[in-house]
């Protein structure tokens, strides 16, 4: 089911707002929109999702028999479970005997690994498997803003989402997971049939997936993360590129756990691929070093939950691409 990498790092990021949101109004709506029937196609199960107040993608989940709640986070590199949660889950740490290695390395931060006898998401069965448990064992504990207000259980991160080359639909709030692998789902095809724009989807040194953009006709590279429940840029990057924000009284923390403030600015010229982003107000904060560093990759910065809703984003791991309209 799972593989977590003993002393790797991992792209793990997240944008938490305290303050008045005027910048989300009607997209925090999205959460209320009417579900269509799962489809039912051959090779494939499909598993309803939905979004928080915060606009966060959600999974109910049973983990050995318990009911679950895990973020579904493309920003995420490795799935991780609450450790605080993990005995009510029946889930204890594993020995320094286990094969799988007593530790895990997240973000240059250590942490116990735990053994999930089952995990099932709708009528999906992942199996079983070690899982990482959220809790820094000689850290600030620098990911408690990913589950502040979410009620989350955990995180379901790229290493899921890739190995079952997963397709996210960010509109209809259903995720696809691949359990045949002679069939398939022909996600572009079918995209195309409906003029959605194809953008190539970019696996990073970190397990971050990027795509190209522009800024007033500067190429840059953005993280895409169904983590970040707003697109945030770089501020360092901004001036660079001609944009100009201004400052709030509203901080983010990511995953590092340091508090940043956030400015606020129209963003008139910003294209994601070929696709032209509607001119509107977007967020920038100073962006933690690790979400940029991504070898040679220009990163400025982080498509967030509600702009690949409102562009009805499809994520697909399978042709490695995103699909917008």
């Amino acid at each position: 089911m799972l593989n977590i990498p003993v002393n790797r790092k991992t792209f793990v990021t997240i944008l938490i707002l305290t303050g008045t949101i005027l910048l989300l109004n009607d997209r925090a709506l999205l959460a209320k929109e009417r579900r269509s029937p799962l489809p039912s196609l051959p090779g494939y199960v499909a598993v309803p999702v939905h979004y928080s107040h915060w606009n966060k993608m959600m999974m109910e989940a049973v983990v050995n028999g318990h009911r679950a709640r895990f973020v579904v986070d493309t920003g995420a590199g490795y799935s991780i479970l609450d450790a605080g949660r993990a005995h009510s889950f029946g889930v204890s740490p594993v020995g320094a005997d286990s094969p799988y290695g007593e530790f895990a390395n997240l973000n240059g931060v250590r942490y116990r690994v735990g053994y999930l006898n089952s995990l099932r998401a709708g009528a999906m069965d992942f199996g079983s498997g070690p899982m990482a448990l959220f809790q820094p064992v000689d850290a600030d504990d620098a990911l408690n803003s990913r589950m502040n207000g979410e009620n989350a259980d955990g995180i379901i991160g790229a290493d899921i989402l890739t190995r079952y080359k997963a397709v996210i639909n960010c509109y209809t709030k259903t995720i696809f997971f691949k359990t045949s692998s002679s069939e398939h789902l022909h996600v572009a095809r079918f995209a195309e049939s409906k003029n959605f724009i194809r953008i190539p989807l970019r696996e990073e040194v970190s397990r971050a997936f990027t795509i190209p953009a522009s800024i007033n006709g500067h190429p840059c590279r953005l993280l895409v993360d169904t983590g970040a429940f707003i697109t945030t840029f770089d501020l360092k990057s901004t001036k660079e590129f001609g944009l100009s924000f201004t400052g709030t009284r509203m901080n983010g923390s990511f995953a590092d756990g340091v508090s940043r403030q956030v400015a606020i600015g129209k963003v008139g010229n910003l294209k994601i691929g070929d696709y032209q982003v509607p001119p509107q107000k977007l967020a920038a904060s100073m962006l933690p070093d690790f979400a940029l560093d991504q070898g040679q990759a220009k990163i400025v910065g982080i498509l967030g939950m509600e702009l690949l809703a409102v562009s009805h984003g499809i994520i697909d791991f399978e042709t490695m691409s995103l699909f917008v309209k």
